[in-house]
């Protein structure tokens, strides 16, 4: 298989990047501000559409019944259209505080977030080990609880042409993207220049479990998923650290996401 060489002063280096704690703290307050305003718009535009009641109706009830509620109301194809706008422009805060105060503030190229090339054969070794390594821990965390007792948001919306569109569009496509850039080229990248490698996977592996609390607060039944998550992010900044690029991180977050969701569809 051909290899591309990356530059040596590149390979696994994290300390190039000019970046401060104080910036990434910017950043994510750009990622969490453009997420809550567009959360906030999406949810008065879900009640002028539904109406409160149904909307109350659905915070209320579980995931199939919310759904079938929304079918019955002729207006389920409406709410996904707009769910799917919502999460695309919500994830794209990410990148966005990246660029801000990462690229744009100390006029960098798109390689100080990692875009940079690597050598395929063994990227891509390393990211099969990483996607097979993450779905075993999930699958033996998943054992070791007993088996998820409730349907779950993604299973629900895999029951829906356009909710599948939703995952596919989010999970597969956006999400590895957006959060790559953010959680392993901008802040797994400063943090390991200022506190050490070490850190850099911890925390930005936290916080990447964090960005998925939200989902958590509506529905509580989903709270296991987030140590899995957080492994698995730990598992990218590894992996991001060993290639020195972030194209890696993505294939393997795409891969993990889209196997997940074709054993959802299959199971």
């Amino acid at each position: 298989m051909e290899e591309i060489e990356q530059q040596p002063a590149d390979r696994g280096r994290l300390t190039n990047v000019p970046w401060t704690i104080a910036d990434m703290a910017l950043g994510a307050a750009v990622a969490i501000g453009v997420f809550v305003v567009v959360f906030i718009v999406s949810a008065l535009l879900s009640i002028v559409i539904i109406g409160p009641e149904i909307f109350q109706q659905i915070l209320d009830a579980g995931y199939a019944e919310a759904f079938a509620i929304l079918e019955s109301e002729g207006v389920l194809n409406a709410f996904l259209i707009l769910s799917i706008v919502v999460a695309v422009i919500g994830e794209g805060g990410m990148p966005l505080g990246a660029w801000l105060f990462g690229m744009r503030k100390y006029h960098r190229g798109w390689q100080a977030l990692g875009f940079r090339n690597f050598n395929i054969k063994k990227g891509l070794l390393l990211s099969v080990a990483v996607v097979a390594l993450g779905i075993l821990i999930n699958i033996l965390y998943e054992l070791l609880l007993g088996g998820a007792e409730s349907q779950t948001s993604t299973e629900a919306l895999t029951e829906s042409g356009l909710g599948m569109a939703y995952l596919v569009i989010l999970a597969v496509i956006v999400a590895p993207i957006a959060e790559e850039t953010f959680f392993r080229g901008f802040i797994f990248t400063g943090i390991s220049k200022r506190w050490g490698y070490s850190w850099g996977v911890v925390i930005s592996g936290a916080l990447f479990a964090v960005a998925h609390v939200l989902n958590v607060a509506l529905y509580p039944s989903e709270a296991a998923t987030l140590v899995p998550i957080f492994i698995l992010g730990m598992l990218l900044a590894w992996l991001y650290k060993r290639t020195g690029s972030l194209w890696p991180c993505i294939f393997a977050h795409f891969a993990y996401n889209s196997l997940a969701l074709l054993f959802m569809v299959i199971y």
